[in-house]
């Protein structure tokens, strides 16, 4: 490939006037700073704190193409603060060929002072931050019937394509405490993902802004005792 056709071969993808190139060297900036935040959040302040465990399950989706995901998880908890990571595993396929990785912080005051109180609110307000990674995934049937309704005949074997996706969301949950040691959430958020293999020009586009909707149950492995427990969930 000459030098001309790989700059123009560069210039073919573009989104808000910026290149591919800065594109993805803006998602890898929002990723840095992300962890820094999170590192800072995690560990400022709380060194009173223990970790403690959790675990959970949640299905979600947003617009990246891929259609509905579950989830599992495990949370390290400490003080206001959580981080969890675990599998996901797409419905249209069932396949577990991702991973998903989070941070938590507690906003309502009542919850955040849950250690000095021996019974949890009933409700409670979380800020929440993912990443997602995906391997070569298809596209939802919902996707699917949509670009079959666009193009037509135009572009068979759509159900071949497989797509690996990179995808950031940031929003807000809400959690109703069933009892102390079991948590039901709910959350939405915004997106913006990213197909890293876009090779076929879709309907579906390669990097655009999307909304994230999800629901969940949080189990706290914490024994149980007279002591106040920690009230900080993912």
């Amino acid at each position: 490939m000459t030098k001309s056709n790989a700059t123009n071969s560069e210039n073919d993808f573009n989104y808000l006037g910026l290149s591919e190139s800065n594109i993805i060297l803006i998602l890898k900036i929002i990723i840095i700073v992300l962890l820094a935040i999170l590192n800072f959040g995690y560990f400022y302040g709380q060194s009173p704190a223990k970790i403690k465990p959790s675990c959970g399950s949640e299905i979600f989706s947003t617009g990246n193409g891929h259609g509905t995901f579950y989830s599992i998880y495990l949370a390290a908890n400490k003080g206001r603060n959580a981080l969890s990571i675990g599998p996901v595993l797409q419905q249209r396929s069932m396949r577990a060929n991702g991973f998903k990785i989070g941070y938590s912080r507690i906003l309502t005051v009542d919850s955040a002072n849950a250690e000095e109180k021996s019974e949890k609110d009933l409700f409670q307000l979380n800020f929440f931050t993912s990443m997602q990674y995906t391997n070569k995934l298809p596209l939802s049937k919902a996707t699917l019937y949509e670009e079959k309704l666009i193009w037509g005949d135009n572009k068979p074997g759509l159900e071949n394509i497989r797509l690996t996706t990179a995808e950031i969301v940031v929003g807000f949950a809400l959690y109703v405490n069933i009892t102390n040691r079991i948590s039901w959430k709910n959350y939405f958020g915004a997106s913006v993902y990213y197909h890293i293999n876009y090779n076929e020009i879709l309907n579906h586009q390669k990097i655009a802004p999307s909304l994230c909707l999800g629901s969940g149950i949080c189990f706290y492995l914490q024994k149980t005792n007279s002591n106040p427990r920690l009230n900080t969930y993912l």
